[in-house]
């Protein structure tokens, strides 16, 4: 299991764009469509984080006619899950029951998060 480089900010918006444009490789035109969406984004800003994401090994680019392209050298699933589970590691002393029992005491999940994960650990766990 490899341990992935944390994404700041900007640049975790920018690969979740690079995600979501599903169709790969994806433009740098498609993905300042995307990235607009949200809020107002600099072409130049966003070429300057496309390439930091092409030296940390996040991307790779091509040359596409006149577009440039970029297709994802690390898939959604794996940062997430590299993400989560340093979380667990750092704040809850790796016990899912502590981050669970934290995010309840907290107010950041409901009783029907609840009943979804406890649906989902049975259809997991095959219990009942």
């Amino acid at each position: 299991m490899r341990k992935l480089p944390r994404l700041p900010g900007a640049e975790l918006k920018v690969m979740m764009a690079v995600w979501n444009g599903k169709e790969y490789p994806v433009s740098t035109a498609r993905l300042h469509k995307i990235l607009e969406l949200e809020k107002p984004w600099s072409t130049s800003a966003l070429q300057t984080l496309l390439n930091r994401l092409i030296a940390r090994g996040f991307l790779r680019s091509e040359k596409r006619g006149k577009n440039r392209c970029y297709t994802p050298l690390i898939g959604e699933e794996e940062y997430l899950a590299d993400e989560n589970r340093s979380v667990l590691e750092k704040l809850n002393g790796n016990s899912v029951t502590r981050l669970v029992a934290s995010l309840y005491d907290s107010h950041s999940i409901t009783e029907e998060d609840l009943k979804e994960l406890r649906a989902f650990l049975e259809e997991r766990t095959g219990k009942a």
